[in-house]
């Protein structure tokens, strides 16, 4: 039971990164969620709106507060409203922001 509830319990690791212009706290995403992602962004190839969106939710569902708690979903951009006033560029880095942090490698970027 003791190593359940130790290899269960998520390793968040919180960190601040500048994305779209503002400092904003991320989590790392677990495993399943990168599978879910890989598997949406396997399905729609070709659909250059519906992958926008799908890379923007999974920047957002990355979000947390300053403290590591979840945000409110009212308290959040759709994915549409960022691809309104948001430039490809500034998307695409933030989300390989969220990718490389949920990989353990932006750490290692940042360094270099």
């Amino acid at each position: 039971m003791y190593y359940k509830e130790l290899l269960l319990k998520p390793n968040n690791s919180p960190v601040t990164i500048k994305a779209f212009g503002q400092q904003v706290t991320i989590r790392r995403l677990t495993a399943m969620e990168l599978m879910e992602y890989n598997r949406s962004i396997d399905a729609e190839k070709g659909n250059a709106q519906v992958l926008a969106e799908i890379g923007i939710k999974l920047f957002l569902a990355a979000l947390v507060n300053p403290d590591g708690s979840k945000p409110s979903p009212k308290d959040l951009p759709t994915a549409t409203q960022i691809l309104n006033c948001q430039a490809q560029a500034d998307i695409l880095q933030a989300v390989t922001d969220v990718q490389r942090h949920s990989y353990g490698t932006l750490e290692e970027a940042k360094k270099n």
